[in-house]
Parts: structure tokens; C-alpha cells; sequence
């Protein structure tokens, strides 16, 4: 060997001797930020003063209760003001991770189960492989809730133990990582610049691996890789328990049946294998999902109400004015459209800037509702049927969606949609048409062509050459209070 390459090989020793010991910074300017899920108190005492510790002293940590129940204030009150953690208090209308996400400031983060062990050095050997290849935005560590080549199951007696092994890992596989098709682990690091481009996580998948799952594949259809490192393995304490009561429990099932529609999957298979489609449908791009807590500081909505049942009005006061009370978003311009032979605007539940549009006949109904969101311009457009009864925060949602995301169109997707909007998922080609009750969009142009047939409720047809970005907000409607369906219409499912 010569002396120049005994010189390299003695530099790359030392070298990864700090790096293991966690005696090097971060390979990030600005730090790093590490989103906590909190759900079980046992475990977070144990392993966030461990991620405080092998971390660095240039993260943050924002720790998020997953749970109503969870007793934050005891688990906040054993570390003190100066650690670099802020804890979030579970709230029941958010999906808390999405929250703090849409906080992350720094340029990589990572996303992690407050069952993770980690060990010095964990984080470096991580946040080199987007270094080594500017293409890859997402990597994982080994750990027992990784699929594949990533599923490691290791037993320690100690802590020791398992930090040892991690030591000798990381000496024998350091800078050592592969390409994978999808990952699915209690433990990511990822790009904040790809975090923007594709959004959150899908809860309308109720189960997070298939959550983490999905949000790998729509980073790869964005182009950008996913990683497995060899060199790092963390440990989850309790993740064979978990599993296996997800395994018995109706929400995993849902989330499979949800994880299949989206991805065009042959088969509702629970595999872990099965998670891939195999038809190139990752060509076709899927929604952003919004981030971030719906804001106070409101845009003026104009909520398009169309009204599918004939008579002669006697009903309506009380329940248009349910409609409008059951919102809790309140800056909103509401729009009737009746067909009916019938005045019915006397009487009605109305403000100075509400309107009520009465016609006689199909056509003209038909017309006022192409019309009405250009001539009642507003920052957004929602469409609402009156013979759906809304979620609460629905409108709220709707705004939160569009405002801090960079949706164009937001539709209502519900895990059962029938074929009218099947082809939507399933990446036919032929065009999109979605539901119109289960559509809002910016602004005051509709994009596309508002239908009606006989055998369908009305539409949106979205014009073929539109570029939108379409985000979707999960089914926001509730079915048990659900009205009669009109007699022209199908069934409103919600």
C-alpha cells in the first residue's frame, strides 16, 4: 500500500471515529428539525432525552400528542425550558404530524414514533446520503417497522447492548445505502424543499405505515429517490405489540381498502409486499396533501348552494339556515340556486351580501349555476348540494387547504367513490370529472364544465388542457345525517 493511500485510509478512520461518537456537526447548515408522534408516555420518557442527547446541538424537536388522553404536561415538565423542545398539545380537528410539519423551517427533517431508539451517530450517517446523491429526498434507517431488506428484528438486554451493536454497524457499513421502491418505518428523514412540493400525510389511510408508504410514492413520482441506509439501525421498543393489535382492528382493513383505491392496486392485499403498483401507475401524479393548522384570518368564501328538490319551498327557511349554522367557518357569501315555479326567497335565512337565485325549468338552473361563481367572485369557491349534510369544519378545511397549500382545486374524496370518479384513481386517460358537491377551486373562473345528466348527480369536467394542481381533503360529509336524495339525482355518498 502506498504512503498516500495508508494517508487516505488512516484520514477516513479518524474520521469516522468523530463522526460515530457524534464529536462532527451536522452536515446541514441550519440544523435539523425532528418531529415526535407522542402516544405512549412510557416510551417518550425513554427515548426523547436520547434523541436530545445523539442528536446534536443544533436540533429542534417538536414532540406532538397523538392522542386526546395523552398527559403532556407530565412528560414536558421533565425537561427543562433551555432543551430545544416544543411540545404540541393534541388537537381533535388536526392530524397533529401535518401540523408540525408545516413548522419545519430547517432543510432536512425527520419524522419519527416516540418508540424510536436512537444511538450516537444516527443522525450523520442519515443526512449524508442526500449528499452523496442530490437526487435522493427520502432515507430511513433499519429498524423491525421498516418492509424488505429494511426489517431488522434485534433483542437487547441493555441499552448497551444495542448502542454496541449500532457502533460496530456504523463502523463496518458507514457511507453504505441502496435505492429502494417504498418505505414504510417509524423512522424518515426527508427534504423540506421535497416536503413542499408533495405535502402531508394522507390520513383518509387511517394506518401510518401505509401513510409513510403512499407519501414515498408520491415523492417518487415527483423524482425523487428513497433510501435504506445499512450503516444505521434504530430500534423500536414496542412496534411488535403495536403491529400486532393494528392486525385485529377494523382501522387497518379501512386503510388497506383506501391504499388500494388510490394506487390502483388489483388486489386488497394486508402485505407488506403488495404496496408497489406494478402498472406504471406511479406516472400519474397524485394530489398534494395540505400542511399546516387552518388560520383565523379568513378569505371570503362563496359557497354555491344548489338546491335538487322540486316544491314549492315551504322547508327551506329552516333548513338553509341549518346549512349556514352548521358551518364553523363564517366568512362566507352564500349563494342559493332553486328551480322552482315558486318564489321562495321570502323569508329566507339571508345577509346583505347572500343571494338567492330563483329559475323555472332545468336549463335555466342549470345556467345560473355555470354563472354564478364568475358573477360572485371570491378569493375560493365551494359548491354545496342541500341534500348533503356537511362535516362542521368542512368549508374550514376547504380554505385551510387552498390558502396554505398550493392546491389550484380541492375535491372531497371519500374511500368509497363509486365509478363516476373511480376513473380519477385509476388514471384513465379519457378526462377527469369529479362530484360537484365535493368541489371547491380558487377564484372566480370555474376550470372545467359544470353537467348534469339523468342518470348522474352534476359534475365538474375539468378542461383537458387545464394546469391545475389538485389537492384533496379525505371525506368530509356525514352520512348519518345525510337527507332525502333527489329523485333526479344518485345517492350522495358521504
Amino acid at each position: 500500500m502506498s504512503q498516500e493511500s495508508l494517508n487516505v485510509e488512516r484520514l477516513a478512520g479518524r474520521y469516522g471515529f468523530l463522526e460515530r461518537t457524534g464529536l462532527l456537526p451536522l452536515p446541514s447548515i441550519d440544523g435539523i428539525t425532528l418531529v415526535v408522534e407522542l402516544s405512549r408516555p412510557d416510551c417518550a420518557a425513554a427515548c426523547l432525552p436520547l434523541l436530545l442527547l445523539h442528536s446534536g446541538e443544533s436540533v429542534r424537536i417538536i414532540a406532538v400528542a397523538m392522542t386526546p388522553d395523552f398527559s403532556m404536561d407530565t412528560l414536558a415538565g421533565q425537561f427543562s425550558q433551555e432543551q430545544s423542545i416544543l411540545f404540541v398539545p393534541y388537537e381533535k380537528e388536526e392530524y397533529m404530524p401535518n401540523q408540525a410539519l408545516a413548522q419545519i423551517e430547517t432543510s432536512f427533517a425527520v419524522l419519527l414514533e416516540d418508540s424510536t431508539m436512537v444511538s450516537s451517530g444516527w443522525l450523520n450517517e442519515l443526512l449524508w446520503v442526500p449528499f452523496d446523491d442530490a437526487s435522493v429526498k427520502v432515507v430511513a434507517p433499519r429498524s423491525s417497522t421498516e418492509r424488505g431488506e429494511g426489517k431488522k428484528r434485534l433483542h437487547f438486554g441493555t441499552y448497551d447492548e444495542f448502542a454496541a451493536h449500532v457502533s460496530y454497524s456504523l463502523s463496518r457499513h458507514q457511507g453504505e445505502w441502496r435505492e429502494m421502491d417504498v418505505l414504510t418505518g417509524s423512522c424518515l428523514l426527508f427534504s423540506k424543499e421535497l416536503l413542499q412540493r408533495i405535502g402531508g400525510l394522507d390520513t383518509s389511510l387511517h394506518a401510518r405505515p401505509l401513510m409513510i408508504a403512499d407519501w414515498c410514492l408520491r415523492a417518487r413520482q415527483s423524482g425523487a429517490k428513497l433510501a435504506l441506509s445499512d450503516a444505521v439501525y434504530v430500534h423500536a421498543i414496542h412496534s411488535l405489540d403495536r403491529g400486532q393489535s393494528r392486525l385485529n382492528g377494523p382501522t387497518l382493513a379501512d386503510g388497506w381498502r383506501a391504499y388500494s383505491t388510490k394506487w390502483a392496486l388489483e388486489d386488497v392485499l394486508e402485505d407488506e409486499e403488495h404496496l408497489v403498483p406494478q402498472n406504471g401507475f406511479l406516472q400519474s401524479t397524485q394530489p398534494v396533501i395540505p400542511l399546516g393548522k387552518a388560520t383565523l384570518a379568513t378569505p371570503l368564501v362563496t359557497a354555491i348552494v344548489y338546491c335538487e328538490e322540486d316544491g314549492n319551498g315551504d322547508h327551506l327557511p329552516q333548513d338553509w339556515a341549518a346549512t349556514q349554522e352548521q358551518q364553523s367557518y363564517k366568512n362566507i357569501r352564500w349563494i342559493w340556486i332553486k328551480d322552482s315555479w315558486m318564489n321562495t326567497a321570502s323569508g329566507l335565512p339571508v345577509n346583505e351580501q347572500d343571494v338567492v337565485i330563483t329559475v323555472r325549468g332545468q336549463e335555466a338552473w342549470l345556467r345560473a349555476l355555470k354563472n354564478a361563481s364568475a358573477l360572485f367572485e371570491s378569493e375560493i369557491t365551494v359548491y354545496l348540494s342541500d341534500s348533503i349534510r356537511y362535516e362542521k369544519y368542512y368549508v374550514e378545511r376547504v380554505v385551510k387547504a387552498i390558502t396554505q397549500g398550493s392546491a389550484d382545486l380541492i375535491v372531497s374524496l371519500s374511500t368509497d367513490m363509486d365509478e363516476e370518479v373511480g376513473h380519477l384513481l385509476k388514471g384513465d386517460p379519457s378526462g377527469i370529472v369529479f362530484p360537484l358537491e365535493r368541489v371547491a377551486h380558487k377564484g372566480g373562473n370555474v376550470p372545467g364544465v359544470i353537467t348534469c345528466k339523468a342518470s348522474t348527480s352534476h359534475q365538474l369536467q375539468l378542461h383537458p388542457e387545464a394546469s391545475l394542481t389538485i389537492g384533496y381533503v379525505g371525506d368530509l360529509s356525514e352520512p348519518q345525517g345525510k337527507k332525502a336524495d333527489s329523485s333526479r339525482g344518485r345517492e350522495a355518498h358521504s
